[in-house]
């Protein structure tokens, strides 16, 4: 029951987000407005979840179910990356989205096992693009922080 309900009600709210950035300014292809990000992350959320929810009403009712048995090391990333997350949230504000967002990814990395440099190197580049592609580029206001 639930294996089959979880992606309908993601299916749900990507439709309902879909129809809320709808309402969003999507500008032009030279000049993208504030909905042009929120647009595409809508349709792709809305693509992955009616194939997850294609998938678990194909599949036997609760095979989804049994597969989905995580050992504890599985349990610990999925904190982790859950409490980065809300760390990432509750600190943007008063860091700014450059530095939350090194440490955000910097810190999943490497629970996830990658090599401290490996994190520090991706956290670096993955915020310095995001920040370029929305901060500059989609003109979209970012936190700044304190500096």
């Amino acid at each position: 029951m639930l294996a089959r309900a979880v992606p309908l009600v993601l299916l749900v709210a990507a439709g309902a987000y879909l129809i809320l950035s709808l309402q969003l300014p999507f500008g032009a292809a030279a000049r993208p407005g504030a909905g042009f990000y929120p647009v595409i992350v809508a349709v792709f959320a809305l693509v992955v979840a009616l194939g997850a929810t294609t998938s678990a009403f194909r599949s036997a009712p609760g095979a989804a179910a049994a597969a989905v048995d995580l050992d504890a090391a599985a349990r610990r990333r999925v904190v982790i990356s859950v409490a980065a997350l809300v760390a990432f949230c509750l600190a943007l504000p008063w860091v700014g989205y450059p530095a939350a967002a090194f440490a955000f990814v910097t810190i999943v990395l490497r629970y996830l096992g990658a090599r401290w440099t490996t994190a520090l190197l991706t956290g670096a580049l993955s915020s310095a693009a995001s920040y370029g592609l929305f901060a500059v580029l989609l003109d979209v206001p970012l936190p700044r922080g304190p500096w």
